[in-house]
């Protein structure tokens, strides 16, 4: 029987995720690194409860890589982004789950971004495209290896 505090075998890396693809419906766009790079930038500064380190990551907020999706923040589309979840995908076929509102400014405190650098560097520990958020008691719905955002929007009946 191994000892407990035997150390554990380092997961293998992420494979990296060269572009973002986007669907939303029937419509389906792709992202490079680029690409992402050309919207508005954030740097969040972040606790890894993995490492137990302070990091910090910086590309566009997720609601603005949305809004390329058509999921664009406005008072009209506040019933549709309230009824919208997300699903985040990596390489390695992890996946997590987050309402559209908890990604969006207008809803939420906390910054998600789609993080394409890590300390100014390119983020290739990541993956190269990475899903950070600062909301969280740890990064269990951080995404190494980004590869797609998937929107559903709940249809309502009145």
């Amino acid at each position: 029987m191994p000892e407990m505090n035997a150390q554990m075998p380092a997961k293998p890396p992420v494979p990296p995720s060269h572009s973002l693809v986007l669907i939303n419906g029937a419509t389906t766009k792709t992202l490079t690194v680029a690409d992402l790079a050309k919207l508005p930038q954030v740097t969040v500064h972040v606790h890894n409860a993995h490492r137990n380190a302070d990091e910090d990551y910086t590309g566009p907020l997720v609601s603005d890589v949305l809004a390329l999706a058509g999921l664009t923040p406005t008072h009209e589309n506040e019933a549709v982004i309230l009824h919208t979840y997300v699903v985040a995908t990596a390489t390695d076929h992890y996946s997590v789950v987050y309402s559209a509102a908890e990604m969006e400014p207008a809803f939420s405190n906390s910054k998600v971004i789609v993080a394409i650098s890590k300390s100014g560097a390119p983020n290739t520990e990541g993956g190269d495209i990475q899903l950070i958020n600062t909301d969280g008691a740890r990064p269990a719905r951080w995404i190494h290896g980004l590869t797609t955002l998937t929107l559903t929007t709940l249809t309502t009946k009145n």
